[in-house]
């Protein structure tokens, strides 16, 4: 091995580094990626960049102009998710609850049963 491999491997071997770990939706970092190749960076510069930033700014970078403008389009996982969790939100009545009434009613019979009771 010559020389200049050797510096440079024993650089890396003594350099004091850790890994982060963070959740990014799958099309965001597929996007992201596609992007940092595009400008010849790598998710790691992206990182460190971030770090140096939260460091000298002592704030996250949420510069307004860098947000994306449009829409963004979700995953069918993403829309699964969310159709799962609207689902789950909806009232489902037991048995005919309303008993006829519409909702409206229903509830003002409750609102006045509620006043009834404080008086």
């Amino acid at each position: 091995m010559d020389r200049a491999a050797n510096k440079s491997q024993s650089k890396v071997s003594t350099r004091d580094d850790s890994i982060v770990t963070a959740r990014v939706p799958v099309e965001i970092k597929r996007q992201g990626n596609a992007a940092l190749k595009r400008i010849g960076s790598t998710p790691t510069e992206l990182i460190n960049a971030a770090y140096e930033y939260v460091l000298d700014h002592n704030e996250l970078p949420t510069d307004r102009r860098a947000v994306r403008p449009g829409r963004r389009e979700l995953s069918s996982d993403q829309k699964s998710k969310l159709m799962r969790r609207g689902k789950n939100m909806l009232v489902k009545p037991d048995g005919d609850v309303l008993d006829g009434c519409s909702l409206k009613e229903v509830l003002a019979e409750m609102r006045s049963a509620d006043y009834e009771a404080l008086s």
